[in-house]
């Protein structure tokens, strides 16, 4: 009788385990699927993506940098590469403010305008392929448009199209409805002659979606994140400010911080609504100058201005540093490499500060990266 309960309780208590077994990994699978529709949902392709983030070291090999930046009081995280070798990967000031949460080489930034380079990046691709050509008058693709037989898409591209384009405001909107604005409010400069303006690279969104037949999300899945192996990146319209690394833009007045509110992310649709930490830009960069996006002629006609502003296709041509810039609700990029593609400089600030010029940062740290040896 001893034994044949001692064989019962085993029993029960073996079953026992296998349903907590089994239970366990239900839970796992649900967690695990949970996880994958929210990197779907960010990125419109969950196949290429981790669902967690890769830890980055903070790399600081090179002093004189690291003194440049701390004395500027730069905040943010700053990436700095020396003939194709990182020597700066680090994070200053806080994230932010309120909890005291450092800026760290993880942390996240919305890109604002750096993702234009993307926009002109997949459309340079879709002219290599032969799906069009940037030099299509845009009433190819929208009948309706002002000055549409005129007006080419490179001419988007370079923002000398003419265009008035839009006002931004708080309203949730399509991007049917903005393109519809922008057709409204027509033409108020000669064509060829250069007006930075979002709306360009709304009305390219809108024909890269009308020849893919797909959004720009998953277009830039599949054909630019996926081929360069980029995994932090997301759009900031879905649930940015509740990720664990996200910074909080500040604009800083008499030297006071104050948060900025965030605007309707769907009015930046493809222009301004992308966030990424400073390694993922890196390895868009690297990826477009090594030729595993665009070819050769592509990548030189990015490069090469298309009006006197020194503006090419999503990046300025300037003399130090092929370079984009952007700006939205505290956040300020610099995305820059030499001509090159031996130097980089990345520098994502979440503080808006009238008294520092990024710019005028890239050059000092341009000047030491030129005396510093391989």
């Amino acid at each position: 009788m001893k034994k044949e309960r001692l064989f019962i309780i085993l029993g029960v208590v073996g079953l026992c385990g296998l349903f907590v077994g089994l239970f366990n990994n239900m839970q796992q699978e649900r967690k695990y699927k949970s996880q994958q529709r929210l990197v779907e949902q960010h990125t419109g392709n969950g196949s290429h993506y981790s669902t967690r983030m890769p830890t980055l070291a903070t790399i600081d090999h090179n002093h004189q940098l690291d003194a440049i930046l701390q004395k500027s009081g730069f905040t943010g995280t700053a990436l700095i590469v020396k003939n194709q070798q990182i020597v700066l990967r680090k994070g200053y000031g806080a994230a932010d403010q309120a909890k005291r949460i450092p800026n760290t080489p993880q942390t996240l930034f919305p890109i604002a305008s750096t993702e234009k380079a993307l926009i002109a990046t997949s459309i340079l691709q879709l002219d290599q392929a032969h799906k069009l050509s940037i030099n299509d008058p845009i009433n190819k693709y929208l009948p309706g448009f002002p000055n549409g037989s005129m007006i080419k898409l490179r001419n988007f591209m370079t923002h000398t199209s003419g265009i008035v384009g839009r006002a931004e405001d708080s309203q949730t909107k399509s991007l049917n409805q903005m393109i519809e604005e922008i057709e409204h409010h027509g033409i108020h400069r000669p064509l060829g002659s250069w007006e930075y303006e979002d709306s360009n690279y709304t009305v390219l969104v809108k024909v890269l979606e009308e020849v893919t037949h797909e959004s720009f999300k998953k277009y830039l899945a599949q054909h630019i994140f996926g081929p360069t192996g980029i995994k932090t990146v997301g759009y900031v319209d879905d649930n940015f400010d509740h990720l664990k690394a996200a910074s909080i833009g500040y604009l800083k007045q008499n030297n006071r911080l104050s948060a900025q509110p965030l605007p309707n992310f769907s009015q930046l649709y493809g222009v301004s609504d992308m966030y990424m930490d400073t390694t993922s830009m890196y390895q868009f960069d690297r990826a477009l100058i090594n030729k595993k996006l665009l070819d050769t002629t592509h990548l030189q006609l990015m490069f090469t201005p298309g009006s006197s502003s020194h503006y090419g296709m999503g990046f300025y041509n300037d003399p130090g540093l092929i370079v984009n810039r952007g700006y939205v609700s505290g956040w300020v990029i610099s995305n820059g490499f030499t001509h090159n593609g031996r130097d980089y400089i990345l520098l994502f600030s979440n503080v808006k500060d009238q008294q520092l010029s990024l710019g005028k940062l890239n050059g000092e740290l341009l000047n030491v990266l030129s005396k510093t040896k391989n």
